[in-house]
């Protein structure tokens, strides 16, 4: 992880809060899919799955391994992400690019732990079944190669 994905991911996470602020201004925070929601609300809950994956795709592979669930894991009580979980992952990032410039300002023989944690933290924000199939990619990618 360096400085320049860091920022990858957070435009990102910039867009996810796009798409979160959106889809709870149309349905709701709380908003339930089901199979009578219209299918602009199924449209834009799968968009936002696919941020997440996205965001998760960009994480190294130690992190999607073991993410750390420092964050409320919001999954267990809504289905869509919200923009507060977004922002908290936004603030992570931010966090995530702090740590890359310090250590690519000061490089040391390996990487910092730090750098692994911050990513750990935004894999346990997001979806675990975003970051299951990023790390199912990645396993696909490796055996592959």
């Amino acid at each position: 992880m360096n400085t320049v994905a860091a920022r990858h991911i957070a435009a990102k996470i910039a867009e996810l809060i796009e798409l979160a602020s959106i889809f709870q201004a149309r349905y709701g925070k709380n908003y339930r899919m089901k199979p009578g929601s219209p299918d602009s609300a199924w449209d834009l809950h799968q968009t936002i799955f696919n941020q997440q994956t996205e965001v998760a795709r960009l994480l190294d592979y130690e992190a999607l391994a073991d993410p750390l669930k420092r964050m409320p894991t919001w999954w267990k009580w809504q289905e869509t992400i919200d923009s507060g979980a977004a922002a908290q992952i936004a603030q992570e990032v931010s966090h995530l690019i702090a740590c890359c410039a310090s250590f690519e300002a000061n490089p040391l023989h390996e990487t910092s732990p730090v750098i692994l944690c911050s990513q750990r933290v935004i894999a346990g924000v997001l979806h675990p079944s975003c970051v299951l199939i990023a790390l199912e990619e990645m396993s696909q990618a490796q055996k592959s190669a």
